[in-house]
């Protein structure tokens, strides 16, 4: 499944310098899940576990407790997406994520359930 974002995610490397392979990935992955045609339920599940998957990886890059530009940026990036693609639909969803990225460096980077 990865194959079919590697044009997106070169682009978005492209876009922003210094981005992990793996956070490019993620951005393609966002993009293009808002053009399939999922149910309600399927939608929610692969955004949820798309950002939250991205937010880990934005975590795991923190040095220095400094977040490197390249991923505030994507962060930024997906923010937009979510909203544009997906409106009030992802704004649970991305509530959640913030909330988590907010909390893992404090808690050890430690995942929980999905809400």
């Amino acid at each position: 499944m990865k194959k079919q974002y590697t044009g997106a995610a070169q682009a978005a490397q492209s876009e922003i310098p210094g981005l992990t392979p793996g956070l490019a990935e993620s951005l393609a992955a966002l993009t293009a899940l808002g053009k399939h045609r999922l149910s309600a339920s399927e939608e929610h599940e692969h955004l949820w576990f798309t950002l939250h998957d991205m937010a880990q990886q934005i975590a795991d890059t923190v040095q220095d407790s400094a977040l490197p530009l390249s991923s505030f940026r994507a962060w930024i990036v997906a923010s937009h997406i979510v909203h544009a693609q997906f409106g009030s639909r992802g704004e649970v969803v991305w509530g959640n994520a913030c909330s988590r990225l907010k909390d893992w460096p404090m808690n050890g980077r430690t995942g929980g359930q999905q809400a």
